[in-house]
């Protein structure tokens, strides 16, 4: 459980951090070059991979649920002081799939970032130097582009409405959910090690953020 706790806690803090340092690096970056063009061209590069992994598993998440995509853009625009890295087109629909849509870069990220490390867990392979710089730049590329937008989380407060609504008449119906001890899952061994090295992995974009935000505004003073 402990494990558990301090890896989706540090998720939480790299989300926090994640909006901070995009907003913080490109208003920095346009203070410095005093353009728009070349300071959206940085930022795309530094965070290209996460932004088409974001994007895509909107667009996945909506042909599964049978949902109309249109356009999509994988190059940051800023946006008086926010920066939109990508955007796709969805067709609108009801606020359920809206929300899981909204909601699958968060999803499906998470899931990648827990496959790779249990995957590397499994095979030994954080003794090989060059594979634990590459899942750091991978967990720094996804957790800093996973978390979903304001727009993206269209639908959540319908959705959690209706599942309040569906809790009281089950309650009142006398419905109860079986019973399951969420330990019997987390107190597994191999659980317990991707969660922990996952929570160490988390450490590096999270400390890279910090550094860089503190430094960008120290040197903004």
């Amino acid at each position: 459980m402990l494990f558990f706790l301090l890896f989706f806690g540090s998720l939480f803090v790299l989300f926090l951090l994640s909006h901070s340092l995009t907003r913080t690096l490109s208003l920095s970056l346009y203070h410095l070059t005093h353009s728009k063009k070349l300071t959206v061209q940085i930022v795309a590069f530094l965070f290209f991979p996460g932004t088409v992994l974001h994007e895509l598993a909107h667009a996945i998440m909506a042909g599964v649920l049978g949902v109309r995509v249109g356009t999509m853009e994988f190059v940051p625009v800023i946006e008086g002081d926010r920066v939109k890295l990508g955007s796709v087109q969805i067709a609108q629909t009801d606020f359920f799939r809206r929300f899981l849509i909204g909601a699958a870069p968060f999803f499906i990220g998470t899931s990648i970032l827990l496959s790779i490390l249990f995957y590397a867990s499994q095979n030994d392979l954080f003794n090989t130097l060059w594979i634990v710089i590459l899942i750091g730049y991978v967990v720094f590329e996804i957790g800093n582009t996973m978390f979903s937008s304001k727009k993206d989380m269209e639908g959540a407060i319908e959705l959690l409405i209706t599942l309040l609504i569906l809790l009281i008449i089950f309650y009142f119906l006398g419905v109860r959910v079986p019973a399951f001890d969420p330990n019997i899952v987390l107190e597994n061994a191999t659980v317990q090690d991707v969660l922990q090295k996952g929570t160490y992995f988390l450490l590096v974009p999270i400390t890279i953020d910090i550094v860089i935000i503190a430094v960008l505004k120290f040197l903004k003073r």
